[in-house]
């Protein structure tokens, strides 16, 4: 696998996957036992369709920027206190290293849309 295929999967499954995930959880869910979704549900339901809307685009820039981040940490590129070997991440097919630029091509990604 390039590591410009592993940025597509990851966009696809963590961005946009979770996304549709949620946002259907949200429009269709009436009643929630976890604490956090009884607490958003109500305020939810109240927002109007542009505030619905907005609220899901907020979800969708703190998915980018949590997935950006960890990619970063996996690249070396990001400094996390209590880490300091360097990743090396490969596939099973292949001992070459895929994570050196997986934080830039992904945000290269999200620029395109």
């Amino acid at each position: 696998m390039k590591p410009e295929e592993l940025v597509r999967v990851l966009k696809r499954e963590t961005i946009e996957g979770n996304l549709e995930l949620y946002k259907n959880l949200l429009d269709t869910t009436n009643e929630a036992k976890d604490p956090v979704w009884k607490g958003i549900l109500p305020i939810y339901i109240n927002f109007s369709k542009e505030e619905k809307e907005i609220f899901i685009k907020f979800l969708r820039v703190v998915e980018i920027n949590t997935l950006s981040h960890v990619l970063g940490i996996i690249d070396g590129s990001t400094y996390v206190d209590g880490i300091t070997q360097d990743f090396f991440l490969t596939t099973g097919d292949s001992n070459e290293k895929i994570n050196d630029d997986l934080q830039s091509l992904f945000l290269e990604l999200i620029e395109e849309e």
